[in-house]
């Protein structure tokens, strides 16, 4: 099949050769509890420097199949924080309103450091996108820890609003990922979680089997990570 970047699938099967260079290279060792000089273990390193790493893969991916080129100068950036000069930030109204203010009710209470800044702010921990323009907006991933929260509700929130295809909503990625990151035990990898296409939830890891996310605005699909 030829490679198109507005084509769903083609933009999973890069997210999916980007997870297994990541999982078979030297970076998988970011996943791994070592020994500090004082003989503590102090867990894997942050999420950051996780979705940094994917986030280079993702480029080279891109750039075996020629990007960025002018009918799309795609950019991967971590935690992009800007949208056409202002606040990347996303507005609820209904039903998920009182939903995210729970939420972020309750990350305030997990991590009071966060007051002052941490609103419904939408930078995801990866994008694939053009700057400064609506038109490219192809990927966004949330990265999170398996030992934290494998099924974070508000990041599946955010991945529901990026994905949905109108303008109102103001991004309208083509597609939106969680990816895992196992950090215990001895098989440590990277894996997609849920996949989100037009606001819809379109696959959910087996993983998740035993403590599904109820969402009442998503179904709850299988789904195939090749969107068949």
């Amino acid at each position: 099949m030829k490679f198109d970047h507005r084509n769903p699938k083609c933009l999973v099967d890069v997210l999916q050769d980007a997870l297994r260079a990541f999982n078979d290279g030297p970076d998988k060792r970011l996943l791994q509890d070592e020994k500090a000089d004082d003989g503590n273990s102090h867990g894997s390193v942050g999420e950051c420097a996780m979705a940094h790493r994917l986030a280079v893969h993702l480029e080279e991916g891109f750039r075996r199949y020629g990007y960025p080129k002018k009918s799309a100068p795609n950019s991967i950036d971590c935690e992009y924080n800007r949208h056409r000069g202002g606040i990347k930030q996303q507005f609820v109204k209904n039903r998920l309103r009182a939903r995210v203010e729970l939420l972020k009710e309750r990350q305030l209470k997990e991590h009071p450091e966060r007051e002052g800044w941490y609103v419904f702010s939408v930078f995801p921990d990866i994008i694939v996108h053009e700057r400064g323009e609506d038109t490219n907006n192809l990927i966004a991933i949330e990265v999170k820890r398996a030992s934290n929260d494998p099924d974070d509700e508000l990041d599946c929130i955010k991945l529901h609003l990026f994905t949905i295809q109108d303008a109102d909503y103001g991004y309208q990625y083509l597609i939106g990922a969680t990816v895992i990151a196992f950090d215990e035990g001895n098989d440590r990898h990277l894996e997609i979680g849920r996949m989100f296409v037009e606001g819809r939830g379109r696959y959910r890891a087996a993983f998740l089997d035993n403590s599904p996310l109820k969402l009442d605005f998503l179904p709850d699909e299988r789904g195939s990570l090749h969107l068949q």
